[in-house]
């Protein structure tokens, strides 16, 4: 399988976070504005059931005030500030902004979400175009038998250094007909690019900011490269935002 450049999917970190607060409607529209393929973002659940975008399970460190999502109503979390008086955004409400425009690469990090998830992904139409991923293997089957339409995206973490580790997290995705892998670029080798290619399985690769580890990657072939660095992933791969 060889991968063009011209085809492989700039995926801004956060939106565009080398420039604005992360995980905010201001970073995800100035990853519009540079041409990111898609927005990367995580998601939590608030108490009274709303699908907020947010890193952590606690607001602290994102607004300096702490607080768990979990404990937290939507009205309370609107009153922090995520930076530069950004507030933390509701899934529906990034989804407003980047319909048509950008596509989703969803991170879960919170139990309980999936089916509001999938009902709002089918409400707005975006089954087909968004990507939703998770370090949690389980949750990934559970969103697979709950909507099969949906591009699933096995997160691998860093700590994974032998091959073999790798490739049986890769032949479990294999098996349950994933979308794509997405380990850390630590971990992406021609070996495991290759046997994930040979597979059917994409690669989408987190989260590069240095230029000579993005060009590796774009060498190996990979489908996929998460940036806070949207202008440099631009440059490197010829693209003019």
């Amino acid at each position: 399988m060889t991968i063009k450049k011209k085809d492989i999917l700039i995926i801004g970190h956060k939106g565009a976070s080398a420039i604005a607060p992360e995980n905010t409607l201001k970073a995800f529209m100035k990853a519009i504005e540079l041409k990111a393929d898609m927005v990367e973002f995580d998601i939590h659940k608030t108490k009274d059931g709303e699908i907020v975008i947010i890193h952590d399970s606690d607001t602290l460190s994102t607004t300096g005030v702490q607080g768990l999502i979990k404990d937290m109503t939507l009205e309370e979390i609107k009153k922090l500030n995520a930076g530069e008086g950004e507030k933390i955004p509701t899934l529906l409400e990034l989804i407003k902004v980047a319909k048509e425009k950008v596509g989703l690469q969803i991170e879960i990090k919170s139990s309980g979400l999936l089916e509001k998830l999938i009902k709002l992904l089918k409400e707005e139409n975006l089954v087909n175009t968004s990507i939703v991923s998770c370090f949690a293997f389980d949750e990934l089957v559970k969103l697979k038998n709950l909507e099969p339409k949906l591009k699933l995206g096995f997160l691998l973490p860093a700590e994974l250094v032998r091959v073999s580790q790798i490739k049986r997290k890769i032949l479990k995705a294999i098996d349950k007909k994933f979308y794509a892998i997405h380990p850390h670029y630590n971990i992406a080798d021609k070996e495991i690019v290759d046997f994930a290619h040979d597979n059917n399985l994409k690669v989408n690769v987190w989260t590069v900011n240095d230029k000579d580890v993005m060009e590796r990657l774009i060498e190996l072939g990979v489908d996929g490269i998460f940036t806070d660095d949207i202008s440099m992933a631009n440059e490197l791969l010829g693209r003019v935002a």
